[in-house]
């Protein structure tokens, strides 16, 4: 809404070289009356009051309404009681087990040094 309301104001007082954020919907966005700071003001609330109450598409295959006036549950549309089960499956899983060998039976030459004590 605030993008909205920042390309109302900005194309009302920069024209055609304003920066917008969304630069193929400002023809559809309502033009302050004047150019004063009120009227661009009021243009600007308008035009994020209209997106306010607009209807959104959520979900990935779904299609589910939401409309911007109502009460949006994340928890659904991001589908958390799966993913907080995924993660606590992941939990009980055990690491992966490696033998690791001591260092004092590895020879200085594997690891592609020479040791500092080895100079006379």
């Amino acid at each position: 809404m605030a993008a909205v309301a920042y390309d109302v104001a900005a194309h009302a007082l920069r024209g055609a070289d304003a920066v917008l954020n969304f630069p193929h919907e400002i023809a559809g966005r309502p033009a302050p009356a004047s150019g004063s700071p009120t009227a661009i003001r009021a243009a600007a609330a308008e035009a994020a009051a209209a997106l306010g109450r607009s209807t959104y598409k959520v979900g990935g295959g779904g299609g589910e309404e939401w409309s911007g006036s109502g009460f949006l549950d994340e928890e659904e549309v991001f589908e958390m009681p799966q993913l907080l089960a995924s993660m606590a499956e992941g939990m009980l899983m055990s690491p992966p087990r490696m033998n690791p060998v001591a260092l004092d039976e590895l020879p200085e030459a594997a690891f592609g040094v020479e040791s500092l004590w080895s100079y006379p």
